[in-house]
């Protein structure tokens, strides 16, 4: 199992109203939001463009929005669409996700995206090891 935590390496400082700039315009869930926000941090995504595109990817692949910008909040996620979250962010931030962590899988992103959708915080999923909690 990935245990990675945000520590393993040191990361860079965030500009001051990164994620405001980012998720300008956008009626983001809060879940996506938090996974988002998560992803960016642990593996060190910069690009203002990233943390929507990463609320996107889970959107779509979960069913929780149209991977365009509309996001649903009455909607189930489904465990075959997790899974693809964890590969479609592994392969799309392969050289990112490499030089911020070792060892990182799509299943570990994956269980990213499961945990904040239990519940977790930005600070829990960013402290704490990646550990699954599957529920909903």
């Amino acid at each position: 199992m990935n245990v990675t935590t945000a520590e393993q390496s040191p990361k860079q400082q965030l500009r001051p109203g990164f994620f405001e700039e980012a998720f300008r315009d956008s009626a983001l869930t809060p879940t996506l939001r938090t996974f988002a926000e998560a992803f960016c941090m642990r593996f060190d995504v910069r690009g203002v463009c990233d943390p929507l595109y990463c609320a996107n990817v889970a959107a779509f692949e979960t069913g929780l929005g149209d991977g365009c910008g509309k996001f649903f909040s009455d909607r189930t996620p489904t465990e075959q669409g997790i899974a693809k979250v964890g590969d479609r962010l592994l392969f799309a931030y392969s050289t990112c996700i490499s030089k911020a962590s070792t060892d990182t899988t799509a299943e570990s992103i994956s269980t990213m995206l499961r945990n904040v959708l239990n519940g977790s915080s930005l600070e829990e999923v960013l402290t704490g090891p990646v550990l699954d909690h599957q529920s909903y």
